[in-house]
């Protein structure tokens, strides 16, 4: 039985073996740092609104900064403090358009924004104005969040408070006051944008009760659906300085487990006492609560003591690298092609296009972005949109998708690479690669295609009625080999079965 079993192992591999030749090579995880929109760490700029002119070469000269310091950062986290406004209702147009100009350098540098509003930057108590005008102004900065909805990642509440962080305010126990501003910010901000709340019980209190998103009701226009969180605390304390209450940390981070697994959540890691910050407890409480980003400068001491640690998890791939690496590897999706399978070979024929894309990052996509395949091959280049929303084919920690729109009809025969290009659903991105998803295989993003490389297929052009069997035509060919040699094989072993049940009945 032995002989048989290892003679059945044998024929088994000698099947697998021209199978593996014609499946596209997939190459490991590059553990560098890799650019990539709607994640990673962020840098603060803030700017005071002026009643006069404004200071753009003042502001771009901070966004040059950062880019040249901190190079693999994607996000800027935009405060506009319209302290000067407190005693005065209108924010013209004209001053509309001065804050959408700081938007367009923001866009020209290939950023995206965490965008807050506030009254105070530097921890001054009660710094809103009154009422009626703090709402008519939410009301008169909708056309920025309309106009620059292509750029910002996320909505923090902002408005009230110190730092508009909603704490030593003029309104902090009016609760009828704080549901008023969600709402207001829920009606003028596009349903694309979500809007972050610094703490799970203002949520709650808006909603009325614990419900958290679910699968079915995710990026939906519902309000659940619609808001995440920023902690600005962030595990600093056993409460995250006050985030939740005492001895509630388990409980509210379940929750927080389940609405941050749609939405975003971020913030400030701040106290290198905390044990709640040592690496490995960090990364655990990541996962669970979907870390997207976080402040690359504050607490500076915090991400010192990650640099200053070793990783020792689970994770072969980053065993002795520094823990500050990972942490910032991880933040939000980071996407590895785990399978692909091409197979439609015919122009005007589906693409049949099978990927599997494992996500190993502590959080997932939570904005809109465009999935494309890209034909290439030395005469021509075609592009297949498909109307996929990659957010929503999330199975466990993986991303399926499945291609079966039409390949062009015009395609000319011939061998072409294949890549899958995931990039922003606005036109007025299109052109910067800061704004496409790169996959983090080893050699596998093609800055000039902007796209993913994911294997080659030989395409019969619509020149003729019926496939035409071309010797070219290599997939075809490994495909025909390989069955015919699995027909074989399996002949082989049921008469190798069949004589050694008769040999073991005698």
């Amino acid at each position: 039985m032995k002989r048989l079993q290892k003679v059945v192992a044998l024929l088994m591999l000698i099947v697998l073996i021209p199978l593996a030749s014609f499946a596209n090579e997939i190459t490991e995880e590059d553990t560098s740092i890799v650019r990539n929109p709607d994640r990673g760490f962020y840098k603060l700029v803030q700017v005071d609104l002026q009643q006069g002119d404004e200071d753009y070469t003042r502001f771009e000269k901070q966004i040059i900064s950062v880019e040249n310091e901190y190079p693999d950062i994607s996000i800027i986290s935009f405060q506009l403090n319209l302290k000067n406004y407190t005693q005065k209702t209108e924010i013209n147009k004209t001053k509309i358009k001065d804050i959408n100009k700081y938007f367009s350098i923001m866009r020209e540098h290939g950023y995206k924004v965490i965008f807050r509003v506030v009254y105070d930057s530097e921890g001054t108590k009660n710094p809103e104005p009154e009422f009626d005008m703090l709402l008519k102004q939410i009301e008169q900065l909708k056309d920025i969040y309309v106009s620059n909805k292509d750029i910002i990642f996320v909505v923090e509440a902002g408005y009230l408070g110190s730092y508009g962080e909603w704490h030593d305010g003029r309104y902090d126990k009016d609760l009828e006051k704080k549901n008023k501003i969600i709402e207001k910010l829920l009606e003028i901000i596009p349903e694309e944008i979500q809007i972050n709340l610094r703490k799970p019980q203002f949520i709650i209190d808006y909603i009325g009760n614990k419900t958290t998103i679910s699968e079915m009701n995710a990026f939906s226009s519902e309000k659940i659906a619609r808001l995440g969180l920023h902690n600005d605390g962030y595990l600093a304390s056993e409460t995250d300085l006050g985030t939740f209450e005492k001895n509630e940390r388990t409980e509210s981070l379940k929750w927080q487990s389940a609405q941050t697994k749609y939405t975003a959540f971020g913030g400030e890691a701040q106290n290198k006492n905390s044990i709640y910050n040592d690496l490995s407890n960090a990364i655990e409480d990541m996962k669970i609560r979907h870390c997207n980003y976080l402040n690359r400068t504050y607490d500076r001491e915090v991400k010192e003591k990650w640099k200053n640690t070793k990783y020792t998890g689970k994770d072969p791939n980053y065993i002795g690298i520094d823990g500050m690496t990972y942490i910032q590897n991880h933040l939000g999706y980071r996407l590895l092609l785990q399978e692909c399978s091409i197979k439609g070979q015919q122009a005007s024929g589906s693409a049949n296009v099978d990927i599997v894309i494992n996500n190993v990052g502590f959080g997932n996509i939570i904005k809109s972005k465009k999935i494309e395949l890209i034909y290439v091959n030395e005469k021509s280049t075609y592009k297949i949109e498909t109307n996929i929303d990659i957010r929503k084919q999330i199975q466990n920690s993986e991303y399926i998708i499945n291609i079966d729109d039409k390949l062009p009809a015009n395609m000319k025969e011939g061998k072409y690479k294949v890549y899958l290009s995931i990039c922003e659903p606005y036109e007025s991105l299109k052109n910067n690669s800061n704004y496409y998803i790169k996959l983090v295989n080893k050699g596998i993003w093609n800055e000039e295609i902007k796209g993913n490389y994911i294997g080659e297929i030989f395409i019969n052009s619509n020149s003729k009625n019926n496939l035409k069997f071309n010797f070219e035509n290599i997939e075809y060919l490994k495909m025909i080999v390989s069955l015919v040699v699995i027909t074989i094989i399996l002949i082989i072993i049921l008469i190798i079965i069949i004589k050694y049940q008769k040999k073991h009945n005698k």
